[in-house]
């Protein structure tokens, strides 16, 4: 299930882990914050979920099975 996109927010989707996430939250595109820090260590949101999702930067919290597994290589 896909965000309702809030008042001023452009809602996109990842392309690696397939979440929603607000346009403007990450530094990279077509990347949501989370995946933009786990692949090329650009800043990382400070999420602040509810319902679901980050009120911040939208993220739901889903992972690749790429970044999963990179974590788990690394200890993570």
């Amino acid at each position: 299930m896909h965000l309702k996109k809030p008042m001023n927010e452009e809602k996109v989707v990842c392309v690696e882990c397939k979440s929603d996430y607000f346009k403007n939250s990450s530094e990279m595109a077509e990347l949501c914050p989370n995946c933009a820090h786990e692949l090329y260590g650009y800043p990382n949101c400070k999420h602040k979920f509810d319902n679901g999702n980050c009120k911040k930067c939208g993220w739901n919290g889903k992972q690749s099975e790429f970044v999963k597994n990179r974590q788990k290589k690394d200890g993570n």
